[in-house]
Protein backbone atom coordinates (compact mmCIF):
# COMPACT_ATOMS: atom_id res chain seq x y z
CA UNK A 1 0.00 0.00 0.00
CA UNK A 2 2.90 2.30 -0.82
CA UNK A 3 1.69 5.86 -2.39
CA UNK A 4 -0.04 4.41 -5.68
CA UNK A 5 -0.37 7.92 -7.96
CA UNK A 6 1.58 7.99 -9.64
CA UNK A 7 2.41 4.27 -9.49
CA UNK A 8 5.61 4.81 -8.04
CA UNK A 9 5.85 6.61 -5.14
CA UNK A 10 7.48 9.91 -4.82
CA UNK A 11 10.38 9.12 -2.07
CA UNK A 12 10.92 5.92 -4.38
CA UNK A 13 11.42 7.93 -7.20
CA UNK A 14 13.47 10.12 -5.57
CA UNK A 15 15.55 7.64 -4.08
CA UNK A 16 16.62 6.44 -8.12
CA UNK A 17 17.88 10.14 -8.66
CA UNK A 18 19.61 10.40 -5.06
CA UNK A 19 21.27 6.99 -5.78
CA UNK A 20 22.52 7.46 -9.26
CA UNK A 21 23.68 11.46 -9.01
CA UNK A 22 25.25 9.57 -5.90
CA UNK A 23 26.57 6.89 -7.59
CA UNK A 24 28.05 9.55 -10.43
CA UNK A 25 29.87 11.41 -8.18
CA UNK A 26 32.59 9.56 -6.11
CA UNK A 27 33.50 7.74 -8.53
CA UNK A 28 36.29 5.50 -7.93
CA UNK A 29 38.10 7.87 -5.71
CA UNK A 30 34.52 7.09 -3.58
CA UNK A 31 36.57 3.93 -2.20
CA UNK A 32 40.00 5.11 -1.21
CA UNK A 33 41.47 5.10 1.75
CA UNK A 34 42.70 8.43 3.33
CA UNK A 35 45.81 8.56 5.00
CA UNK A 36 43.81 10.28 7.95
CA UNK A 37 42.08 6.64 8.52
CA UNK A 38 44.69 5.28 11.10
CA UNK A 39 44.10 8.25 13.66
CA UNK A 40 42.99 6.98 16.16
CA UNK A 41 41.15 10.68 17.47
CA UNK A 42 38.97 10.43 14.20
CA UNK A 43 35.77 8.70 13.89
CA UNK A 44 35.75 5.99 11.59
CA UNK A 45 33.07 3.68 9.74
CA UNK A 46 34.73 0.38 11.55
CA UNK A 47 34.58 1.10 15.08
CA UNK A 48 32.10 3.94 15.72
CA UNK A 49 29.47 3.82 12.78
CA UNK A 50 29.13 0.40 11.54
CA UNK A 51 27.83 -0.59 15.16
CA UNK A 52 25.24 2.24 15.28
CA UNK A 53 24.01 0.94 11.49
CA UNK A 54 23.77 -2.84 12.85
CA UNK A 55 21.52 -1.88 15.96
CA UNK A 56 19.16 0.59 13.66
CA UNK A 57 19.51 0.06 10.35
CA UNK A 58 20.35 -3.38 8.56
CA UNK A 59 17.57 -5.13 9.60
CA UNK A 60 16.08 -3.18 6.29
CA UNK A 61 19.01 -1.95 4.69
CA UNK A 62 20.32 -5.39 3.66
CA UNK A 63 20.47 -7.59 0.16
CA UNK A 64 16.83 -8.15 -0.91
CA UNK A 65 15.15 -6.34 2.29
CA UNK A 66 13.10 -3.31 1.60
CA UNK A 67 15.47 -0.84 1.63
CA UNK A 68 17.28 0.57 -1.62
CA UNK A 69 20.83 -0.25 -0.58
CA UNK A 70 22.42 -2.52 1.77
CA UNK A 71 24.62 -0.75 4.76
CA UNK A 72 26.07 -3.73 5.73
CA UNK A 73 29.64 -2.83 4.71
CA UNK A 74 32.05 0.11 4.43
CA UNK A 75 32.26 -0.18 0.99
CA UNK A 76 28.22 -0.43 0.24
CA UNK A 77 27.70 2.37 2.88
CA UNK A 78 30.38 4.85 1.21
CA UNK A 79 28.23 6.06 -1.89
CA UNK A 80 25.18 7.24 0.40
CA UNK A 81 27.30 8.80 3.57
CA UNK A 82 26.49 12.24 3.04
CA UNK A 83 22.67 11.45 2.28
CA UNK A 84 22.97 9.63 5.68
CA UNK A 85 24.12 12.44 6.86
CA UNK A 86 21.05 14.39 5.80
CA UNK A 87 18.53 11.93 7.03
CA UNK A 88 19.64 11.40 10.14
CA UNK A 89 19.87 14.61 10.90
CA UNK A 90 16.42 15.60 9.62
CA UNK A 91 15.05 12.34 11.87
CA UNK A 92 13.63 11.22 8.14
CA UNK A 93 15.85 7.63 9.27
CA UNK A 94 15.57 5.35 11.00
CA UNK A 95 11.49 6.18 10.45
CA UNK A 96 9.62 7.07 13.56
CA UNK A 97 6.61 9.30 13.59
CA UNK A 98 5.55 9.17 17.66
CA UNK A 99 5.64 12.52 19.00
CA UNK A 100 8.44 12.30 22.09
CA UNK A 101 6.56 14.15 24.39
CA UNK A 102 3.64 11.67 24.72
CA UNK A 103 4.55 8.21 26.12
CA UNK A 104 7.62 6.08 26.25
CA UNK A 105 8.23 3.86 23.31
CA UNK A 106 9.26 -0.25 23.46
CA UNK A 107 10.25 -0.22 20.07
CA UNK A 108 11.45 3.62 19.73
CA UNK A 109 13.64 3.57 16.88
CA UNK A 110 14.98 7.15 16.80
CA UNK A 111 18.89 7.53 16.80
CA UNK A 112 20.25 8.89 20.14
CA UNK A 113 21.70 12.37 19.93
CA UNK A 114 25.25 11.03 20.19
CA UNK A 115 24.68 8.36 17.67
CA UNK A 116 23.53 11.24 15.31
CA UNK A 117 26.12 13.02 16.28
CA UNK A 118 29.06 10.64 15.42
CA UNK A 119 27.65 9.72 11.63
CA UNK A 120 27.62 13.72 10.85
CA UNK A 121 31.17 13.53 12.51
CA UNK A 122 32.21 10.85 10.11
CA UNK A 123 30.78 12.51 7.47
CA UNK A 124 32.09 15.86 8.22
CA UNK A 125 35.56 14.09 8.87
CA UNK A 126 35.69 12.31 5.61
CA UNK A 127 34.10 9.09 5.93
CA UNK A 128 36.81 7.39 6.86
CA UNK A 129 36.94 3.72 6.89
CA UNK A 130 38.72 2.61 10.04
CA UNK A 131 40.80 -1.02 10.89
CA UNK A 132 38.45 -3.39 8.96
CA UNK A 133 39.44 -5.75 12.46
CA UNK A 134 37.21 -3.43 14.23
CA UNK A 135 34.17 -4.13 12.10
CA UNK A 136 31.43 -5.43 14.81
CA UNK A 137 29.74 -8.69 13.76
CA UNK A 138 26.62 -8.07 11.12
CA UNK A 139 23.12 -9.16 13.15
CA UNK A 140 22.09 -12.80 12.30
CA UNK A 141 19.01 -12.89 10.22
CA UNK A 142 17.36 -16.18 9.81
CA UNK A 143 16.44 -16.91 6.09
CA UNK A 144 12.45 -17.77 5.89
CA UNK A 145 10.43 -17.86 9.00
CA UNK A 146 11.68 -15.15 11.43
CA UNK A 147 9.81 -16.91 14.20
CA UNK A 148 10.83 -20.88 12.99
CA UNK A 149 9.08 -22.78 11.64
CA UNK A 150 5.10 -22.38 12.20
CA UNK A 151 2.80 -24.97 13.23
CA UNK A 152 0.10 -24.26 10.93
CA UNK A 153 1.01 -22.09 7.33
CA UNK A 154 -1.68 -20.52 5.45
CA UNK A 155 -1.32 -20.34 1.59
CA UNK A 156 -3.14 -17.53 0.06
CA UNK A 157 -3.90 -17.74 -3.42
CA UNK A 158 -1.43 -15.64 -5.93
CA UNK A 159 -2.39 -12.35 -6.51
CA UNK A 160 -1.22 -11.20 -10.15
CA UNK A 161 0.02 -7.28 -9.42
CA UNK A 162 0.58 -5.40 -12.99
CA UNK A 163 3.27 -2.95 -14.11
CA UNK A 164 0.89 -0.14 -13.81
CA UNK A 165 -2.85 1.03 -13.21
CA UNK A 166 -5.03 1.33 -9.84
CA UNK A 167 -4.69 -0.31 -6.52
CA UNK A 168 -5.56 -3.92 -6.32
CA UNK A 169 -7.25 -4.81 -3.05
CA UNK A 170 -8.00 -8.05 -3.43
CA UNK A 171 -9.99 -10.25 -0.81
CA UNK A 172 -9.56 -13.61 0.48
CA UNK A 173 -11.39 -16.24 2.16
CA UNK A 174 -9.66 -18.90 4.84
CA UNK A 175 -11.05 -21.56 6.03
CA UNK A 176 -8.55 -23.37 9.27
CA UNK A 177 -7.74 -26.51 8.67
CA UNK A 178 -6.79 -27.31 12.27
CA UNK A 179 -8.03 -31.04 14.37
CA UNK A 180 -8.81 -28.67 17.32
CA UNK A 181 -8.94 -25.14 19.08
CA UNK A 182 -5.24 -24.10 19.78
CA UNK A 183 -3.94 -20.55 20.40
CA UNK A 184 -2.01 -18.45 18.58
CA UNK A 185 0.96 -17.47 20.85
CA UNK A 186 2.61 -15.69 17.35
CA UNK A 187 1.86 -14.95 14.03
CA UNK A 188 4.05 -13.96 10.86
CA UNK A 189 3.44 -12.76 7.58
CA UNK A 190 5.51 -13.79 4.80
CA UNK A 191 4.81 -12.03 1.69
CA UNK A 192 5.80 -13.64 -2.05
CA UNK A 193 6.90 -9.80 -3.15
CA UNK A 194 7.56 -6.63 -1.33
CA UNK A 195 8.08 -4.86 -3.72
CA UNK A 196 4.03 -5.04 -4.66
CA UNK A 197 2.71 -6.58 -1.18
CA UNK A 198 2.36 -3.25 1.47
CA UNK A 199 -0.45 -4.67 3.98
CA UNK A 200 -2.82 -7.02 5.14
CA UNK A 201 -5.33 -7.49 7.91
CA UNK A 202 -6.78 -10.40 8.53
CA UNK A 203 -10.51 -10.42 9.65
CA UNK A 204 -11.85 -13.08 12.03
CA UNK A 205 -15.70 -14.07 12.52
CA UNK A 206 -19.28 -14.12 10.95
CA UNK A 207 -20.07 -11.78 7.75
CA UNK A 208 -22.46 -9.81 6.08
CA UNK A 209 -22.51 -10.23 2.89
CA UNK A 210 -21.42 -7.78 -0.13
CA UNK A 211 -22.62 -5.11 2.88
CA UNK A 212 -19.22 -3.35 2.91
CA UNK A 213 -18.09 -0.06 0.57
CA UNK A 214 -16.50 -1.94 -2.82
CA UNK A 215 -18.78 -5.08 -2.36
CA UNK A 216 -15.87 -6.60 0.14
CA UNK A 217 -17.77 -8.90 2.50
CA UNK A 218 -16.85 -7.84 5.82
CA UNK A 219 -16.71 -9.44 9.41
CA UNK A 220 -19.70 -8.78 11.64
CA UNK A 221 -20.17 -9.28 15.20
CA UNK A 222 -17.86 -8.27 18.29
CA UNK A 223 -17.12 -7.29 21.56
CA UNK A 224 -16.78 -3.69 20.66
CA UNK A 225 -19.01 -0.54 21.26
CA UNK A 226 -18.72 2.07 19.41
CA UNK A 227 -20.40 5.23 18.35
CA UNK A 228 -22.48 5.45 14.92
CA UNK A 229 -20.48 5.23 12.17
CA UNK A 230 -17.59 3.01 13.24
CA UNK A 231 -16.98 -0.79 12.05
CA UNK A 232 -17.68 -3.34 14.67
CA UNK A 233 -15.31 -6.35 13.37
CA UNK A 234 -12.59 -8.87 14.91
CA UNK A 235 -9.09 -8.36 14.22
CA UNK A 236 -7.08 -11.39 14.13
CA UNK A 237 -3.60 -9.95 12.59
CA UNK A 238 -2.17 -7.19 10.56
CA UNK A 239 0.77 -6.85 8.80
CA UNK A 240 2.39 -3.96 7.16
CA UNK A 241 5.54 -3.28 4.98
CA UNK A 242 8.69 -3.18 7.56
CA UNK A 243 6.50 -5.13 10.54
CA UNK A 244 7.90 -7.62 12.60
CA UNK A 245 6.60 -10.60 13.19
CA UNK A 246 3.70 -10.30 16.16
CA UNK A 247 4.81 -12.11 19.16
CA UNK A 248 2.60 -12.35 22.08
CA UNK A 249 3.73 -12.24 25.86
CA UNK A 250 4.21 -15.96 27.49
CA UNK A 251 0.82 -17.07 28.37
CA UNK A 252 -0.79 -14.53 25.91
CA UNK A 253 -2.44 -14.80 22.39
CA UNK A 254 -5.50 -15.34 20.17
CA UNK A 255 -7.61 -18.24 20.04
CA UNK A 256 -8.56 -20.40 16.61
CA UNK A 257 -11.35 -22.87 15.96
CA UNK A 258 -11.20 -25.53 13.43
CA UNK A 259 -12.99 -24.79 10.16
CA UNK A 260 -12.73 -20.94 11.68
CA UNK A 261 -13.26 -18.70 8.60
CA UNK A 262 -10.92 -16.10 8.28
CA UNK A 263 -11.11 -13.13 5.35
CA UNK A 264 -8.02 -11.29 4.25
CA UNK A 265 -7.89 -8.58 3.09
CA UNK A 266 -4.99 -7.30 1.10
CA UNK A 267 -3.66 -4.45 -0.73
CA UNK A 268 -1.23 -4.12 -3.69
CA UNK A 269 0.11 -1.13 -5.73
CA UNK A 270 2.22 -1.57 -9.05
CA UNK A 271 5.39 -1.02 -8.94
CA UNK A 272 5.80 0.96 -12.34
CA UNK A 273 7.94 -1.63 -13.63
CA UNK A 274 7.16 -4.73 -14.43
CA UNK A 275 4.05 -7.33 -13.55
CA UNK A 276 4.51 -9.26 -10.40
CA UNK A 277 2.94 -12.03 -8.42
CA UNK A 278 2.22 -12.33 -4.87
CA UNK A 279 1.57 -15.32 -2.91
CA UNK A 280 1.89 -14.66 0.67
CA UNK A 281 1.67 -16.99 3.60
CA UNK A 282 0.91 -16.52 6.94
CA UNK A 283 2.20 -18.71 9.97
CA UNK A 284 0.66 -19.38 13.17
CA UNK A 285 2.92 -20.24 15.89
CA UNK A 286 0.44 -22.33 18.52
CA UNK A 287 1.16 -21.92 22.90
CA UNK A 288 1.24 -25.08 25.07
CA UNK A 289 -0.95 -25.49 27.89
CA UNK A 290 -3.95 -23.31 28.86
CA UNK A 291 -4.51 -19.67 27.41
CA UNK A 292 -3.42 -17.24 30.07
CA UNK A 293 -4.29 -13.90 28.67
CA UNK A 294 -6.60 -13.36 25.30
CA UNK A 295 -5.24 -10.70 23.41
CA UNK A 296 -8.36 -8.40 21.74
CA UNK A 297 -7.59 -6.38 18.81
CA UNK A 298 -9.69 -2.93 18.81
CA UNK A 299 -10.65 -1.88 14.97
CA UNK A 300 -11.27 1.79 15.84
CA UNK A 301 -12.76 3.36 12.43
CA UNK A 302 -14.97 5.37 10.09
CA UNK A 303 -16.82 4.73 7.08
CA UNK A 304 -19.40 7.25 7.38
CA UNK A 305 -17.30 9.93 6.46
CA UNK A 306 -16.63 12.68 3.60
CA UNK A 307 -13.49 14.60 3.01
CA UNK A 308 -14.45 18.04 1.23
CA UNK A 309 -12.39 18.69 -2.08
CA UNK A 310 -9.57 21.33 -0.93
CA UNK A 311 -10.02 20.59 3.09
CA UNK A 312 -6.57 21.25 4.37
CA UNK A 313 -6.88 20.29 7.89
CA UNK A 314 -10.20 17.70 8.30
CA UNK A 315 -10.86 16.26 11.02
CA UNK A 316 -12.66 13.05 11.73
CA UNK A 317 -12.98 11.53 15.63
CA UNK A 318 -14.01 7.89 16.52
CA UNK A 319 -14.54 6.69 20.11
CA UNK A 320 -14.29 3.34 21.68
CA UNK A 321 -16.01 2.44 25.67
CA UNK A 322 -13.71 0.24 27.78
CA UNK A 323 -16.55 -2.48 29.24
CA UNK A 324 -13.94 -3.46 31.26
CA UNK A 325 -10.41 -2.60 32.92
CA UNK A 326 -8.04 -2.83 30.23
CA UNK A 327 -4.05 -2.93 29.44
CA UNK A 328 -3.64 -1.01 25.82
CA UNK A 329 -0.26 -3.10 24.48
CA UNK A 330 -0.13 -1.59 21.11
CA UNK A 331 -1.37 1.23 18.73
CA UNK A 332 -1.43 0.85 14.74
CA UNK A 333 -2.52 4.27 12.91
CA UNK A 334 -3.75 4.18 9.42
CA UNK A 335 -4.92 6.70 6.76
CA UNK A 336 -4.24 6.90 3.17
CA UNK A 337 -2.40 9.62 1.06
CA UNK A 338 -4.53 12.54 2.21
CA UNK A 339 -3.43 11.71 6.10
CA UNK A 340 -1.96 14.28 7.97
CA UNK A 341 -1.89 13.42 11.99
CA UNK A 342 -3.41 10.62 14.01
CA UNK A 343 -3.75 10.53 18.09
CA UNK A 344 -5.57 8.20 20.60
CA UNK A 345 -6.70 9.92 23.24
CA UNK A 346 -8.28 8.40 26.66
CA UNK A 347 -10.59 10.23 28.16
CA UNK A 348 -11.26 8.76 32.02
CA UNK A 349 -14.48 8.50 33.80
CA UNK A 350 -13.64 11.44 35.54
CA UNK A 351 -13.50 13.73 32.54
CA UNK A 352 -9.85 13.91 32.27
CA UNK A 353 -8.06 13.79 29.52
CA UNK A 354 -4.72 11.93 28.24
CA UNK A 355 -3.16 11.81 24.93
CA UNK A 356 -2.03 8.25 24.40
CA UNK A 357 -0.34 8.85 21.44
CA UNK A 358 0.40 11.38 19.00
CA UNK A 359 1.51 11.24 15.58
CA UNK A 360 1.90 14.39 14.79
CA UNK A 361 2.91 14.44 10.84
CA UNK A 362 1.60 10.70 9.47
CA UNK A 363 3.88 9.04 6.44
CA UNK A 364 1.55 6.77 4.34
CA UNK A 365 4.85 5.34 3.49
CA UNK A 366 5.49 3.88 6.54
CA UNK A 367 3.28 1.83 8.68
CA UNK A 368 3.92 1.27 12.26
CA UNK A 369 3.05 -0.28 15.07
CA UNK A 370 3.65 1.76 18.67
CA UNK A 371 4.11 -0.38 21.43
CA UNK A 372 4.07 1.34 25.01
CA UNK A 373 7.37 0.63 27.54
CA UNK A 374 4.34 0.23 30.27
CA UNK A 375 1.12 -0.67 28.85
CA UNK A 376 -1.37 1.78 29.73
CA UNK A 377 -3.76 0.25 31.85
CA UNK A 378 -7.40 2.22 31.49
CA UNK A 379 -10.22 1.59 34.07
CA UNK A 380 -13.69 0.59 32.74
CA UNK A 381 -15.69 2.90 31.32
CA UNK A 382 -12.93 4.76 29.93
CA UNK A 383 -13.18 5.66 26.17
CA UNK A 384 -10.20 5.77 23.92
CA UNK A 385 -11.05 8.86 21.31
CA UNK A 386 -8.90 8.64 17.64
CA UNK A 387 -9.10 11.60 16.29
CA UNK A 388 -7.75 12.06 12.80
CA UNK A 389 -6.73 14.86 10.44
CA UNK A 390 -6.62 15.08 6.83
CA UNK A 391 -4.70 16.85 4.16
CA UNK A 392 -7.22 17.29 1.19
CA UNK A 393 -5.57 20.31 -0.50
CA UNK A 394 -3.19 21.04 -3.41
CA UNK A 395 -0.96 21.87 -0.62
CA UNK A 396 -0.48 18.51 -0.36
CA UNK A 397 1.75 17.34 -2.42
CA UNK A 398 0.64 13.67 -2.34
CA UNK A 399 -2.65 14.45 -2.84
CA UNK A 400 -3.78 12.67 -6.14
CA UNK A 401 -6.95 15.17 -6.80
CA UNK A 402 -7.30 17.81 -4.40
CA UNK A 403 -10.31 18.53 -6.74
CA UNK A 404 -12.62 15.71 -5.28
CA UNK A 405 -14.48 15.13 -2.12
CA UNK A 406 -13.56 11.49 -0.94
CA UNK A 407 -14.62 9.03 1.24
CA UNK A 408 -14.06 5.54 2.29
CA UNK A 409 -12.26 3.31 -0.24
CA UNK A 410 -9.95 0.36 -0.53
CA UNK A 411 -7.72 1.83 -2.73
CA UNK A 412 -5.02 4.31 -1.97
CA UNK A 413 -6.74 7.37 -3.81
CA UNK A 414 -9.58 7.07 -1.39
CA UNK A 415 -9.47 7.05 2.22
CA UNK A 416 -9.70 5.54 5.49
CA UNK A 417 -9.89 6.35 8.99
CA UNK A 418 -8.83 3.16 10.86
CA UNK A 419 -7.09 3.12 14.74
CA UNK A 420 -6.35 -0.15 16.02
CA UNK A 421 -4.91 -0.89 19.49
CA UNK A 422 -4.72 -4.40 21.34
CA UNK A 423 -5.76 -5.08 24.43
CA UNK A 424 -6.14 -7.34 27.59
CA UNK A 425 -8.50 -7.13 29.90
CA UNK A 426 -7.63 -7.00 33.45
CA UNK A 427 -10.30 -9.40 34.24
CA UNK A 428 -9.60 -12.21 31.93
CA UNK A 429 -5.88 -11.63 33.00
CA UNK A 430 -6.58 -12.27 36.86
CA UNK A 431 -8.85 -15.11 35.91
CA UNK A 432 -8.13 -18.38 37.67
CA UNK A 433 -9.71 -19.93 35.13
CA UNK A 434 -7.47 -20.38 32.24
CA UNK A 435 -9.00 -20.73 28.50
CA UNK A 436 -9.26 -24.43 28.08
CA UNK A 437 -7.86 -25.31 24.58
CA UNK A 438 -5.62 -27.59 22.64
CA UNK A 439 -2.10 -29.25 22.61
CA UNK A 440 -0.23 -30.23 25.65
Amino acid sequence: MMRSFPTVSLRRRAVRIVAATLVASFSAAAFAVPAAAADSDAVVFSRDVAPILMRHCVGCHRPDEIAPMSLLTYRETRPWARSVRRVVVNGEMPPWFANPEHGAWANDARLSKEEIETIVAWVDGGALPGDPALMPEPPRFRDGWQVGEPDHVIELPPVTVPANGPDLAPTQLVRLDIPERRWVRAVEFQPGDRTVNHHQIVFRGGFSGTGSPGGEERPVGDRQRGEAGTVDVNIFAVWAAGAAPTVFPDGAGRLVDPGGLLMVNQHYHPNGDSERTDRTRIGLYFGEGPLEIEVEAIFASRMDFTIPAGAPNHRIVTRHELGKDSRIVSYFPHMHMRGRAMSFIAVYPDGSREILLDVPEYDFDWQLFYYPKAPNLLPAGSVVEVVAHYDNSAANPYNPDPTRDVGFGFHSTDEMMVGIFELIEVGLEESAEPVPTGGS
